[in-house]
């Protein structure tokens, strides 16, 4: 079964009106990522040729994203593909989608020169680490995260990424903390509270993992734990670079450092929401 690229045009615009049905609000330029995706080609070349064919596999593989998507799965668990940094890297169920906001983690990184030994702390799909890694910020990156699951899929993305300094460990920071002192710690941690978790949108709270979003707490647990902890593991003159969430929590997560004598500078994203804050002692 074949129809050319102007017959598939019914198909698409049934297809986006689904995903309107659906509230997806980027339906349009989901289904265009999607073509480009199933054909491996840019968009204006699927539309300049007029040859194009659409075979049975393409129509099912079209027909099954559109019912996934339309039923709220994440368009990147679908294509097990994400974005970072410029970076593809595989996720699935298993890893947090990595998000534009986390590169700014990188971005503060960067306006440094260089750091020896570094440790990503929930590492996830190895984004951070392996980014880090092929930017040439560090020597070497330790990455460590409590779930197997998420560890095999950073690891496939160390492969496929080449990164050649980047290990991976099985281990819960809570009842272990490493053995080394680093001149950089970084970390995309569970800063979602449990109330805050029940009230996330279908798409993230049905398909992301909650372990990587919550502490099921009130979402400070990590923050707590390191500002205690991380100068145990810390080399003088090193620096600790931290993700949050709301900028409620910004001012209770700033006093955890300052009463365990940590210096801090805060560091907004795109949007001049207060995202990443830079530590040292």
């Amino acid at each position: 079964m074949h129809c050319d690229i102007n017959d598939f045009s019914i198909i698409l615009k049934n297809a986006k009106n689904t995903l309107n049905k659906a509230k997806i609000t980027n339906a349009k330029k989901e289904v265009d990522w999607f073509l480009e995706y199933i054909f491996n080609r840019p968009l204006y070349e699927l539309k300049n040729n007029k040859t194009t064919q659409i075979t049975k596999k393409h129509l099912k593989q079209f027909n099954e994203f559109i019912n996934r998507r339309a039923s709220g799965e994440p368009f990147q668990y679908i294509i097990n593909n994400s974005t970072f940094y410029g970076y593809n890297f595989i996720v699935n169920r298993h890893t947090l989608i990595p998000r534009p906001e986390s590169e700014l983690i990188i971005d503060v990184v960067k306006k440094y020169d260089f750091f020896k030994e570094a440790l990503d702390v929930g590492t996830g799909s190895g984004n951070l680490a392996i980014t880090l890694s092929l930017e040439k910020t560090i020597s070497e990156i330790d990455a460590i995260d409590i779930s197997n699951s998420a560890l095999k899929i950073a690891i496939k993305n160390k492969r496929k990424l080449q990164a050649k300094n980047v290990i991976f460990f099985h281990q819960n920071i809570f009842k272990k903390l490493p053995e080394k002192k680093y001149d950089l710690i970084v970390s995309n941690p569970p800063y979602i509270s449990k109330n805050e978790y029940e009230k996330l949108d279908d798409q993230v709270k049905n398909y992301e993992p909650q372990i990587s979003l919550t502490d099921n707490k009130d979402g400070l647990s990590f923050y707590r734990f390191f500002a205690q902890g991380l100068s145990k593991i810390l080399k003088p003159k090193g620096k600790v670079i931290l993700e949050i969430g709301l900028e409620k929590h910004k001012k209770k997560i700033q006093e955890l450092f300052i009463n365990n004598n940590y210096k801090y500078k805060w560091h907004k994203d795109l949007n001049r929401n207060y995202r990443v804050i830079e530590l040292w002692q």
